[in-house]
């Protein structure tokens, strides 16, 4: 089966994230084709819910012509019964002697663990308490599963507390694991980089306690993350830009012996000067109106892989030349993000 997939840019469809679509049968006399539709909501920018719908097509001399009779459109909820529906009917025991049945079953359990990392990823440090609440609220519900819990916490007073230490580190694994498959791929845009350090601002290390809400601290521009040091709480702009597929940052000047800045890298550099600028120009305002003191605010930007040694170097030597512009590459970003999971991987286990 081949999936066509037509990913909507913000600014042209506002209220359109994604299209997915598929044949499901094409003969000489008609098709039948499924498509899944997922609008954006045009405040946030955010995904929400999805439609999913069955056309068949007529194949006529005057041209296809949509067979409404045989045609369905499904909402949400609709969808999430009609897979709970194909997933437990596939897979569930059957009785073993003939006659007329009604089974109940339990549309979690058709829930996947990538799913289950993926909707928990989603969650913030408090919601993911209420979540384990909620596990344990279930499982109270099954005797067996309860009395199983009750009799760990007996035998262990912490074993609650590592449960969330460990569900965290599971969804920490799968985190860097989507970022490491992001890296690789030639198909991956600044937004999918987005959205995963959205979620996993962790990622970016210890330095920064915490990232902002806001984005627009100036009129015109709108920063990638806003976070807030460790060291001395003043704010930082790091600005997420793409692997390049893996294109070098600096260009070889035989005549010269040197490395000089490609375009995509001064490109950037000088965006993100022009942010300082600003940020600069505007710090009574800023602090006025947002609470933020924007005092030689500094920037990071992520960008590129790390090449060969000359790339490193070359690298390394525009970075102590800068003025409040630090440059990492998605290489050593992935470096710093593991680094992380392995601190945490240690008292988890």
């Amino acid at each position: 089966m081949k999936i066509r997939v037509n990913i909507f840019d913000e600014e042209d469809q506002p209220d359109l994230y994604m299209i997915q679509s598929a044949l499901l049968k094409d003969t000489s006399r008609s098709a039948k084709e499924v498509k899944r539709v997922i609008p954006r909501n045009r405040h946030t920018g955010e995904a929400h819910h999805e439609s999913l719908s069955i056309r068949t097509w007529k194949k006529l001399k005057a041209g296809p012509k949509v067979d409404d009779e045989h045609s369905i459109t499904l909402e949400e909820g609709e969808i999430e019964s009609l897979v709970g529906f194909v997933q437990h009917a596939r897979h569930m025991q059957l009785p073993s002697k003939p006659g007329k049945y009604t089974i109940e079953v339990n549309n979690e359990d058709g829930i996947s663990s990538e799913d289950a990392l993926r909707k928990l990823r989603s969650l913030t440090g408090d919601d993911r308490a209420d979540a384990l609440a909620l596990l344990l609220r279930q499982a109270s519900d099954q005797p067996r599963i309860f009395s199983e819990v009750i009799s760990r916490v007996a035998d262990d007073p912490d074993f609650l507390a590592k449960s969330a230490a460990a569900l965290n580190l599971a969804v920490y694994r799968k985190a860097v694991e989507e970022l490491e498959t992001l890296i690789e791929s030639e198909f991956s845009q600044e937004r999918h980089f987005q959205g995963i350090l959205t979620r996993n601002p962790w990622m970016f290390g210890s330095e920064y306690s915490r990232l902002q809400k806001t984005r627009h601290l100036t009129r015109d521009e709108q920063q990638d993350y806003l976070f807030s040091r460790t060291t001395d709480g003043y704010l930082e702009v790091v600005e997420i830009k793409t692997p390049l597929n893996g294109e070098s940052l600096f260009g070889y000047d035989r005549s010269h012996d040197t490395y000089y800045q490609k375009g995509d890298l001064s490109k950037v550099i000088a965006q993100v000067q022009n942010y300082l600028e600003e940020l600069d120009t505007g710090r009574d305002s800023i602090l006025r109106r947002d609470g933020f003191d924007a005092n030689k605010v500094r920037a990071k930007i992520v960008i590129a892989r790390d090449g060969d040694e000359h790339q490193r170097n070359a690298l390394r030597r525009t970075n102590g030349h800068l003025h409040r512009i630090e440059i990492i590459t998605f290489d050593g970003l992935l470096r710093i993000a593991k680094r992380v999971l392995t601190y945490l991987e240690e008292p988890a286990e």
